[in-house]
Parts: C-alpha cells; structure tokens; sequence
C-alpha cells in the first residue's frame, strides 16, 4: 500500500496537470516578416576579367583573319632577294 502511494506521487509529479498546459492556437502559423534587403554599393569598376577575354577573341579573330589572307595570296607573294 506504501509502494502505491509512493508511486501515485511520483507519477503526479511527472505528468504536468491540465491547468499548466498551453491553451491550443487554432490560427495557424503566424506570418514571417518580410526578409530585409540592404543595398550596398554597385561596382562600377573596369573588370579586368572581360578585358581579358574580349582581348583575346580580338588577338583570335585577328590571326585567323591572317592566316586567310596569308593561305589566299599564298602563291602571289614574292620575296626580294
């Protein structure tokens, strides 16, 4: 009968009464605020980057453009001796 007892009050204390318990939200979730965007400055600088590229296309274009010319006039071109 001790044992009983012991054991109704510990399971009293474990388990939390109905008064403790948070009353239901049947809202739903609430909303998330708006995330905020900070502008910073924009770069305004020369990229060194497409310089880059844009250089070597034009150095691409350039020897194919003088390997045509030169394959053309391949027989035409004498040189001085």
């Amino acid at each position: 009968m001790k044992r009983l007892a012991v054991a109704a009050a510990s399971a009293a204390l474990v388990v939390p009464s109905a008064a403790s318990a948070a009353p239901a939200d049947f809202r739903g979730p609430s909303p998330k605020p708006a995330p905020v965007i900070v502008a910073g400055p924009s770069h305004s600088g020369f990229d060194w980057g497409d310089a880059g590229v844009g250089a070597g296309a034009t150095a691409a274009l350039v020897l194919i453009g003088l390997g045509g010319y030169a394959a053309a006039y391949r027989g035409r071109i004498r040189l001085a001796r």
